[in-house]
């Protein structure tokens, strides 16, 4: 019997913990916001393009049956509208047109919008979904529109104040951003020298800019300007890659992915991973693993950023690493088992930590 209450009892203290949470904290994030139009196909990867094949041999025509989708995209507005929707206050710095204000005002209303310029062009995606070897996968193309050239010289002053005031500053989507080095340097140092904030960064996939990972290593990741690194797999051994004297550690380590956060948790305070397997946080050279839900997801995009959302916020609220796992493990299924694209409500996240521990027990 006391075995069972120690089993239930921790689960149902950060029930409470998280149903009582009053977040006090300001986050500001940035740089980029996608318009989404999001086309779901019913079938696999070969029909898909068999279908496109027959279309253009009659000379062109139309594909009915596809699921329609448009909303709002991009890592920092998904953050942002995930913090939101936890009650936390949130400010995006963006730089779009009149039209992509128009709609971040539609998408994150309530949300504190005046460091959203409208002196760029939209960033804009089309996505497919479809289903290939036994799982769905997406396939995007997109414009990166102003996000391309988002560069330290875009910040104002008013930014450079909110920055400063913050507590967490999160830079988002360097892959996509030819001058987010430059980007992430000024802004880290900003949060370092002239205030108080943890400073978060998720740079997103850099496999087309290795060439970058050194300069974007040397000046941003290893001098201290990080607080948080949040990677999925693949970004984590590309970026150890660009580190690694040695490379053989990593790859001749029990777990690649492990041998990879031991090279960064050596020069980053934490370094946060997830896949679609489980999450674990690197510390100090400890670390804490916790396995995600088993789920049918009825979307197979926009996972991370809801992950890393949640994991601002059990941060800001004080939870412990490993129920800082748990909660945000529970958002990213809470989200990918929700139909549409609007993030989760912290009930809604509340109620799937219970899946989450779960999935940790043999």
């Amino acid at each position: 019997m006391s075995r069972a209450k120690e089993s239930v009892d921790p689960v149902a203290g950060l029930k409470e913990t998280l149903t009582h949470a009053k977040p006090s904290f300001r986050v500001v994030v940035m740089p980029d916001f996608y318009l989404d139009y999001i086309l779901t196909y019913p079938g696999k990867l070969e029909d898909l393009t068999a279908s496109f094949l027959e279309v253009a041999q009659r000379g062109g025509g139309n594909l009915l049956g596809w699921g329609h989708t448009v909303g709002r995209g991009g890592n920092a507005s998904n953050v942002v509208a995930q913090l939101s929707k936890l009650g936390c206050q949130v400010v995006p710095i963006i730089e779009t047109d009149q039209l992509g204000k128009t709609v971040l005002q539609h998408f994150l209303a309530g949300v504190d919008l005046s460091h959203v310029r409208t002196t760029g062009t939209m960033s804009r995606t089309m996505s497919f979904e479809t289903e290939h070897s036994g799982r769905r996968v997406n396939i995007m193309v997109s414009d990166p529109g102003s996000l391309s050239q988002f560069g330290p010289e875009k910040l104002t002053e008013e930014d450079k104040q909110i920055i400063s005031e913050a507590d967490f500053v999160c830079v988002l989507n360097w892959n996509q951003n030819m001058k987010g080095t430059d980007l992430a340097e000024k802004v880290f140092s900003i949060a370092k020298e002239q205030g108080k904030a943890v400073t978060f960064f998720d740079p997103g996939d850099p496999a087309l800019r290795t060439g970058e990972i050194e300069g974007l290593n040397e000046r941003v990741l290893t001098p201290g300007l990080v607080d948080v690194l949040s990677v999925n797999e693949n970004e984590l051994v590309h970026l150890a890659k660009g580190v690694a004297e040695d490379t053989s550690e990593i790859e001749g380590a029990e777990d690649p992915l492990f041998g990879a956060a031991s090279v960064f948790s050596m020069m980053i305070p934490r370094v946060d991973l997830h896949t679609p397997e489980f999450s674990a946080t690197f510390v100090d050279g400890q670390r804490v693993r916790v396995p995600c839900a088993k789920i049918k997801p009825a979307k197979v995009t926009g996972a991370g950023d809801v992950w890393n959302a949640a994991d601002i916020y059990a941060q800001g609220v004080g939870l412990g690493h490993k129920d800082r796992l748990i909660f945000a493990n529970a958002a990213g299924a809470a989200y990918l088992e929700g139909r549409g694209l609007e993030p989760p409500t912290l009930g809604e996240v509340v109620g799937r930590v219970d899946s989450v521990v779960a999935a940790r027990k043999p």
